[in-house]
């Protein structure tokens, strides 16, 4: 099985009350990776965010079958929480959750899953077809790959996943987290608390959710 090693961190930031959730665990074979973004629900108890989460954390056993297969369960399980979440309390606005969720499989296969632009990135621990460029030649571009919104297929590259919140990600660019994650990225939290960082000092008044994975070199 693939040994991944992770790490999730959240803070409200400037913002009363933290809206965001994630979550990082194994269960019967298959990892599981989210950041939610919630709104909407009543003001006190858990945040939208949060029970959608908890569903994931709490949800029956991993089916078998391909991830795409797999991930129907979880995503299921969370819209069911929030319809109940939404019955319980009527008279509070319709909750509303945007989740990236990635599924890790035994081969290191990856399914994700994300709502927009700039919530998921793959970064290999080198450039892709290169092994050190040739003397003379540019510099090599940090390579941070974005699949976009949508549901995606691909094997997890050694290197790293990463999920993140519009407050990390619209107050934090490509190749400064690339950067924080190449050098930090041997001590997971220390590279999550900074990407945190760097996006509260760059002006960010959202909360700020940041799942780390690494899937180590062959």
């Amino acid at each position: 099985m693939s040994t991944l090693s992770y790490f999730a961190h959240s803070d409200k930031g400037l913002r009363e009350r933290n809206e965001d959730s994630c979550l990082a665990m194994e269960k019967d074979g298959v990892y599981i990776f989210a950041v939610a973004e919630g709104m909407g629900g009543p003001s006190t108890g858990p945040s939208a965010a949060e029970v959608a989460v908890n569903s994931l954390r709490e949800g029956g056993g991993v089916s078998s079958g391909s991830l795409v297969e797999i991930a129907e369960s979880p995503l299921a399980c969370a819209d069911e929480a929030l319809f109940h979440f939404q019955e319980a309390s009527p008279e509070s606005d319709p909750p509303a959750v945007a989740m990236t969720i990635a599924l890790v499989g035994p081969a290191g296969e990856c399914l994700v899953s994300s709502p927009g632009h700039r919530k998921v990135f793959f970064m290999p621990y080198a450039p892709p077809g290169g092994s050190g460029a040739a003397a003379g030649d540019a510099p090599e571009e940090p390579v941070l790959h974005d699949p976009g919104a949508g549901m995606h297929e691909a094997v997890l590259p050694p290197g790293f996943l990463i999920l993140c919140s519009d407050g990390i990600s619209q107050f934090v660019e490509d190749a400064r987290i690339h950067g924080i994650v190449k050098e930090r990225g041997d001590d997971l939290e220390d590279a999550c608390r900074k990407l945190v960082y760097e996006a509260f000092q760059n002006g960010s008044n959202d909360n700020l959710t940041v799942v780390l994975v690494r899937q180590p070199g062959t």
